[in-house]
Parts: structure tokens; sequence; C-alpha cells
């Protein structure tokens, strides 16, 4: 791979959270690279660093190659406009899951420790009965029909039973109140940025609100900035290994029957959010797997210009690469009296100055809505 020329290459280096970030060990991820060779008379992207390397993290370098870089691939990104799979998944109204669904996650765990303990309590029943830890009461099995189950078994399997019913009451009030909000969509707001410096400390916004309902209690705009999922045939390259053999720590296996534009990572159907449908269908806002939000601000529903803080951090600019992918956006949530509230959710086009970007802590979610910080 000698080369007698030389020329400038972006290095980017990315240890990217699971769906889950929660249940892994950062430091035992492997990290992938990736190197793209730069024209000579092309705009150089600024040195990006989010995370520590020992973290989940993200760093993005600026270097020079003496030999090989002509075999990079060539560095493209996009910084002008919002991508149409963006703006399907991450513009328009959407509405917030049930509560019962992050309560019932949140049940499960106290559920399957009291089976398993129950099981092992029985299982050194007589010990436990003659030593007096257990009281006889608690001891022994009933017999239901042609089965003897332990009484503490009994006990708390309807407790496991709980989570799930809680689980599928939210589901189904889920799904009436998406029928039912899909059929009769409220007025999209109409939004005026005064300027897209995201270097600034906050932006001004002016935001009408052509319709307003009789329900609408009060609305709230933030900025929030975050970082969309690689895409899946260039992390896996990054991390030398090829699609259909067995996949890296943190990336599922994708699903054969269908992979949506926002499940990259191999999530499967249903995951991100509840009651998964089509694009035009969504109405649960998919979390960002990496998201950093400012400050709330009231919006007056007569429409009013109004200044949002932007989010703490050095970040990027709006940009949009296959393996990088920064997404600015505001969101107004609007309360309402019953059915829960409301989200509109308005897509940025930022600026940067090209200055260094540095974020210490790389800002992970879980990657349910559900779970998510909305």
């Amino acid at each position: 791979m000698d080369d007698a020329d030389s020329g400038h290459a972006v290095e980017i280096s990315i240890r990217f959270p699971p769906f889950d970030p929660n249940t892994v060990i950062a430091s035992e991820i492997p990290i992938a690279r990736e190197y793209f060779s730069l024209k000579e008379n092309s705009n150089v992207p600024c040195s990006v660093r989010i995370g520590d390397e020992t973290d989940f993290h993200i760093h993005r370098n600026i270097i020079k190659l003496s030999s090989g870089w002509s075999e990079c691939r060539e560095w493209v990104t996009l910084s002008n406009r919002i991508p149409r799979r963006v703006e399907r998944e991450r513009k328009g109204w959407f509405i917030l899951p049930s509560k019962m669904h992050r309560r019932s996650r949140r049940l499960i765990p106290f559920a399957v420790i009291g089976i398993i303990a129950s099981l092992a309590i029985h299982a050194f029943e007589p010990a436990l009965v003659n030593s007096g830890w257990v009281d006889g009461s608690f001891a022994g099995s009933v017999r239901l029909g042609l089965l003897d189950y332990p009484v503490l078994l009994l006990i708390f399997l309807p407790i496991f039973f709980i989570p799930i019913m809680m689980r599928l009451f939210a589901s189904v009030w889920d799904f009436r109140r998406t029928r039912k909000f899909r059929t009769d969509l409220p007025v999209d707001p109409v939004f005026e940025v005064g300027n897209d410096d995201c270097t600034a400390e906050e932006i001004s916004v002016k935001i009408d609100f052509p319709e307003v309902r009789e329900d609408w209690i009060s609305a709230q705009a933030r900025v929030e900035v975050g970082l969309l999922n690689p895409r899946r045939p260039m992390l896996l390259h990054a991390l030398g290994r090829k699609d259909g053999l067995q996949n890296p720590p943190g990336i599922s296996t994708p699903l054969s029957i269908r992979q949506h534009a926002n499940s990259e990572l191999g999530t499967g159907f249903g995951e991100s959010t509840p009651l998964e449908g089509p694009d035009a269908e969504r109405l649960f806002l998919s979390p960002l797997p990496v998201r950093c939000k400012g400050r709330s601000c009231a919006v007056s529903m007569d429409g009013e210009s109004i200044s949002l803080e932007l989010p703490s951090g050095s970040w990027p600019g709006s940009e949009y690469h296959p393996l990088f992918a920064v997404h600015w956006e505001v969101i107004v949530r609007i309360e309402r009296v019953e059915n829960g509230p409301l989200l509109f959710v308005h897509p940025l086009i930022m600026k940067h100055d090209g200055s260094p970007c540095n974020v210490q802590v790389m800002p992970t979610q879980s990657g349910r809505s559900e779970m998510a910080d909305s």
C-alpha cells in the first residue's frame, strides 16, 4: 500500500451505546474505527470528541496519511437539509406512551426474583422448616389437577402476572388513543427560527399555533441535540465484520421479516416504541440513543417569539453521515386535560463555525420510548 502521495483523512473512533446501554459494560464493547479520504478542495470537518475513550464515545479527527489513503472511502456528509428518512421519523405530531409501561417494566425484576426465591426455598424446605427459618404454614404443596405446586410459588405467581396485565391494559389504552388522534390531527404549528448558530447560548424561535383546541392547557418548548444510530452496514464495516455472520457485542440480529429505518442496530419489531407501525402511522417518537436537551421554556398559545436555551456542551452542527449523524430539533410539549400530553417535533438545520467540539460525557438513554426521558 505504498503511495508516494500524501493526503488528509477523517478518522472516526466510535463505541456506540446499544439498545439498553445500562445493561452492558461500555469498556467491554469493541471500538469501531473507520477512515475516509478528503478531497483536496473539500471542506474539512471539525474535530469532535464526545465521551471518553474508556466509555461510550465518538471521536472524529483529521489526520495526515502518507500511504494507502487513496483506498479509503471518500468523506461525504449532508449538512444543508434534513434527510427524508429522518423527516418521516422525527417530524410532526407524536403522543407519549402510557406511564404504565414504565411501571410494569420496573415491577418485572421483583416478580422474577420472587418466583426464583420461592422455588429455591421449596427445594430446601424440610431443612428450613426444621431450623425454624420458614413457618410450616408456608411449607408443602397444593395439588391443582394432576400436579403439585409449592405454596410460595402460588403466592408469587399472581405478582408475576401483574406487570403483564399492566402492560396489556396500557397497550389497549395506547391503541385507542392513537386511533382517535390519527383521525383528527391538529394543524401543525408554524416555526420561524431567527438564528442557526449552534455555538450560541440560545436561539430565537417564533411559534404560531393556527389551531388551539379546548383541552389544551399549556405548552412548553425546548431544543434537543443528539446522535442518530449509525447505519448498520457502515458500522459492521468499521468493526471488521460481515453481515450475516456473528454479530459484534451490542448489535443484535435483524429480523428477516422487516427492519425499520430507526432500527439500524438490529432492534426488533416493536422494541423502541409500543404499537410499532409504518412510517406514516408512527405516533410514538423513537428516542435518540444519545441526547442532550436544553431548558424548557413556556410558549403562549397566541403565538410569540421566544429564546430557547441550547443544550450544554460544545456540540457540532447538523450533519448526516452513515456513521456520524448529528440531529437538532425543537420539541413542543402540549399538556392536555386528558389522554396525556402531545409532542410536536420540528427538525433544525444548525450551523457550526468549525471549532473543535468537546462533550466530556456521552449522554445516553434507553432505546425504549416508555423508559426514555420525555
